[in-house]
């Protein structure tokens, strides 16, 4: 279940948005920032290392899935893992339940909890020495190849 003593919900949400251009840069940044700060600069790593290094990333990126599934449900006000897990008497809520319908609290968590997926994610380009320049870039490109694909008939 996600971890309801580590509850983020009453923390201080500023709007960074309107203080930045580039608000996915300013994302990027912050995380490489931080994962200098934890002693990973990635310069020189061998494949080796870089492959360790997101086999921890990718279990610590599907624990968050697993916490953003169990707050799904709403960990406070709502079923909590019953919305995933059909065996639980609750489990029969989720077909009329919405997202809408979570407390402001649980939406707030279950985003915390995407956003702690995110920054594992992020990692894996950072060790790769990916920018954040280049993330919208190739994004965009793909993006519009998909477009372009369904076009196509893909």
């Amino acid at each position: 279940m996600a971890n309801i003593d580590n509850k983020c919900a009453d923390l201080d949400i500023q709007d960074y948005h309107k203080d930045t251009k580039d608000t996915f840069g300013l994302l990027f940044d912050k995380q490489k920032e931080l994962q200098a700060r934890l002693g990973f600069d990635f310069k020189g790593w061998s494949i080796k290392e870089i492959a360790d290094f997101w086999m921890v990333n990718k279990h610590a990126m599907s624990d968050e899935l697993n916490e953003m599934f169990d707050a799904l449900g709403g960990i406070n006000d709502g079923i909590g893992n019953a919305g995933w897990k059909y065996w639980k008497k609750d489990n029969t809520k989720t077909p009329e339940m919405k997202i809408e319908d979570l407390s402001e609290e649980d939406k707030l968590e279950l985003f915390y909890e995407w956003i702690d997926g995110l920054h594992f994610y992020m990692n894996f380009a950072i060790s790769i020495g990916m920018t954040s320049k280049d993330i919208v870039n190739l994004y965009m490109a793909k993006n519009a190849e998909n477009h372009d694909r369904q076009e196509r008939g893909y």
